[in-house]
């Protein structure tokens, strides 16, 4: 039976609310135009200078994980990629190609917070083996955050077998912290930069958020007091346009925010794991390299006074000088090998679980577990 009064309901508010919202989008993209220049001038968008590199040996490492309804609980497939590409002048040569898997199956306790993490985990394990080689890059790129954000953290630690994971996970990361933070850059000037890449999680104007906070000293980069002071007094209305639509609208092609510390953005930092790399600091800035690629949240270590806008433009650069293709897919080239060849297909877990049932049916665990008893009634 068709509505056909909704039908013309829906027509009718259609009309008559499209020159009211038309109205109001176009009011609140004026005001971006408007104070856009100003953010400029005081440095809060900044251009991403087009540097050219002589050789640069980055590592790009993603992670994908499925899982399906099984035996009264969860299968689920993990993987992690690393992939190394050396770029040299107009040449690109790839290297060094390593990964990690782990199948298994859960219960449905906090499954997805719970899969999060056996990325997490195979992530941080490729990022060891990497650290201890001899011959390391100039540059690693991951898909992951840096730290466990709260919304990732379980509510069922109570449970035994997801405490053990969740502390197998803390192991993990916080090993990798306390070994290799000192050989990072900053830490180490002539080590890696260290740099997750995100493009979906987590994107807002958290530089707004951290100068409304601590002013100037929510950045480690020169801002203008006109320009905290036009945000600290325009909060209101910045939160009225939207202060992802402001991001979005004040950044071109080429241009990049300026960085802020984490810390400024409130006590959150206080509750993401793990605590070595939480307690000494985060950095953050938004970076948009083509006039199709996406916005990018860049996030990457540093305590107060280790970074400068030398090293930013360079990471930067470093960063636009990867991205080959102006292309909505694209990322640095090393990232987007990892994330085009890292995968876990739906056919590998189907598989699994037949094989699963097909040795559950023919009691081949049970003859495993019961093979040389027989020797040892003997004996």
């Amino acid at each position: 039976m068709k509505s056909i009064e909704l039908s013309r309901a829906l027509a009718a508010a259609m009309s008559l609310r499209l020159p009211g919202t038309v109205g109001k989008i176009a009011n609140k993209m004026r005001y971006i135009d408007a104070k856009a220049p100003q953010f400029v001038r005081g440095g809060i968008i900044r251009a991403v200078d087009a540097q050219r590199f002589e050789r640069v040996h980055a590592v790009g490492i993603s992670s994908k994980s499925r899982s399906m309804p099984a035996l009264g609980g969860v299968l689920y497939g993990a993987a992690a990629l690393r992939h190394d590409v050396i770029v040299s002048g107009n040449q690109v040569t790839e290297g060094f190609q390593d990964s990690r898997v782990d199948i298994n199956d859960m219960n449905f306790l906090d499954a997805s917070e719970r899969l999060a993490w056996k990325e997490y985990i195979l992530v941080y394990r490729l990022l060891t083996d990497l650290m201890e080689s001899d011959a390391r890059p100039d540059v690693i790129f991951v898909d992951i955050p840096l730290l466990v954000p709260r919304a990732e953290q379980s509510v069922s630690l109570g449970e035994p077998e997801v405490e053990a994971e969740w502390n197998e996970l803390l192991e993990v990361m916080e090993g990798f912290w306390q070994r290799f933070l000192p050989a990072l850059f900053p830490n180490d000037p002539k080590g890696p930069f260290l740099v997750s890449l995100q493009s979906r999680r987590d994107l807002n104007a958290a530089v707004l958020n951290a100068l409304r906070e601590k002013g100037a000293d929510g950045s480690p980069e020169a801002i203008s007091t006109e320009a905290v002071d036009l945000v600290q007094n325009e909060w209101l209305q910045l939160r009225q346009v939207g202060v992802l639509r402001f991001l979005r609208g004040a950044l071109r092609a080429g241009h990049r925010t300026a960085a802020y510390y984490y810390e400024a953005l409130g006590r959150q930092m206080k509750r993401f794991e793990p605590k070595t790399v939480a307690n000494h600091g985060l950095i953050g800035f938004h970076i948009q390299v083509g006039i199709r690629t996406p916005i990018w949240k860049v996030e990457t270590v540093g305590a107060a006074g280790q970074w400068d806008s030398a090293s930013l433009d360079k990471l930067a650069s470093i960063t636009a000088y990867l991205t080959l293709n102006d292309n909505p897919h694209m990322t640095p080239l090393p990232l987007w090998y990892a994330e085009q060849l890292v995968k876990m297909p739906r056919e590998v877990l189907s598989n699994y679980l037949r094989s699963t049932l097909g040795m559950l049916k023919d009691r081949a665990v049970d003859r495993a577990w019961l093979e040389g008893v027989d020797t040892m009634d003997e004996e």
